[in-house]
């Protein structure tokens, strides 16, 4: 870390507020340039990202050392919202907290495979406005590397693992087979997608998808074989349907309690399951009321994820070892990137003295081959020099140092 900037995340996630709080503080992809822009707007602030998904809001910006921006950015992007539903780390806290995501240490499913995709997307948008500088930049590329090891040097890489594979296991506890099962996905978004795909895996009779823009429905049932129909269809498509599940983004609430036949809901052999993936939720609370129906939302599906998180957890055995190694390596480049004046002036005194001496000895008859002894002897001097500067900054901080850092973090949470 430069000495000179500090570097703060403000979050909310699943370990701190309900679905019902965090829904109120997501950031659409459609809202994310907005928002990175007010961010930098920020007294003392110089850079910042956004990672908003169905399970965390979090906010990573750069400022000067010795300035706490976690107030600001509270006021910014968690208004009226109390402290205890958030958490604010700093510096090397902060680096260990962004590198465990990145891994799928932090998701309500350990390991789960979706989150290298949005920090992805989350760095693109933040680069394409210009609020990744000299330290977010090295960073999020770090932390992509770092959660590529974790997964493919661990067993908690093995299989694919998502909220949206979570509730297709919840719907094979309710239906003993998919082949007589009509599933309604509403949302063709990417979660979507994902939770056809699994269907389809699962051998799902039928498939149908609601979406806003029908062409796009249209789209991902070509591929899979479905039905395609806009939302204005939903009040004959839902009691039709044994499985509905909610993958809706831009945070309206289209699938109230009026679209759900009370009569019909009383003469199923089976009760309907409704699964909202949504953040914002899709489904209102109150569909839960309606006879013979099962509703699950993120937290409810939290909560069977926990059930079986401890088998899960044994996978991750390693990930702890490579990302402390992956953070050492980190705080190296970023101390050594430190140096850059300093190499630049070493360079240059190297050049003038290279330069006098061959003056000093042989003048204007200065002979072609002393004029390279001399070039490559210089240069490998610079080589020796920088050499120890680098390992002088892998020094700066030790690997146990950090180990027992990211030991402390862990018993903190």
């Amino acid at each position: 870390m430069d000495p000179k900037l500090t570097l703060t995340l403000v979050g909310i996630s699943h370990r701190t507020a309900p679905v019902a709080v965090r829904e109120r503080y997501v950031v659409s992809q459609a809202d994310l340039a907005s928002a990175l822009g007010s961010l930098l707007q920020i007294a003392g602030v110089s850079e910042a990202f956004v990672l908003s998904t169905c399970n965390r809001t979090e906010v990573l910006v750069v400022g000067e050392h010795g300035v706490d921006l976690a107030p600001s950015v509270r006021a910014q992007v968690f208004r009226n919202l109390a402290e205890d539903h958030t958490y604010v780390y700093h510096d090397t806290q902060a680096l260990i907290h962004v590198f465990r995501i990145a891994a799928g240490l932090d998701s309500v499913v350990v390991g789960e495979s979706e989150i290298l995709a949005q920090l992805k997307r989350g760095a693109d948008t933040a680069q394409q406005v210009q609020s990744l500088g000299a330290l977010l930049k090295p960073l999020l590329q770090h932390v992509l590397h770092a959660g590529k090891r974790v997964r493919s040097e661990t067993e908690i890489g093995q299989g694919t693992l998502s909220v949206a594979r979570v509730a297709v296991d919840i719907a094979a506890r309710v239906f003993s087979r998919f082949d007589r099962c009509r599933a309604l996905i509403v949302g063709a978004g990417e979660t979507g997608l994902l939770v056809a795909r699994h269907l389809k895996d699962r051998g799902i009779g039928t498939l149908v998808f609601a979406n806003r823009t029908l062409e796009n429905a249209q789209a991902v049932s070509t591929e899979l074989g479905a039905q395609a129909f806009a939302l204005d269809a939903l009040p004959r498509l839902i009691p039709a349907a044994d499985l509905v599940i909610a993958c809706v983004e831009g945070g309206s609430q289209p699938i109230d309690t009026g679209v759900f036949d009370t009569h019909k809901l009383s003469k199923r052999e089976r009760p309907q399951l409704v699964i909202d993936l949504s953040v914002p939720r899709a489904v209102a609370p109150d569909v839960a009321r309606r006879p013979n129906l099962l509703l699950y939302d993120l937290d409810d599906l939290a909560r069977v994820v926990q059930e079986n998180r401890r088998g899960r957890e044994g996978s991750s055995e390693g990930s702890a070892e490579i990302l402390v190694a992956e953070l050492h390596k980190f705080l190296a480049l970023r101390t050594y990137a430190s140096f850059t004046p300093a190499i630049a002036a070493m360079r240059e005194r190297f050049d003038c003295v290279r330069d006098e001496v061959l003056d000093s000895i042989a003048g204007a008859r200065s002979d072609p081959k002393d004029m390279e002894l001399a070039h490559v002897l210089a240069k490998r001097l610079l080589d020796t020099a920088l050499a120890h500067m680098k390992e002088s900054a892998r020094q700066t901080r030790s690997e146990d140092a950090l180990d027992r850092e990211y030991q402390r973090f862990l018993e903190n949470l």
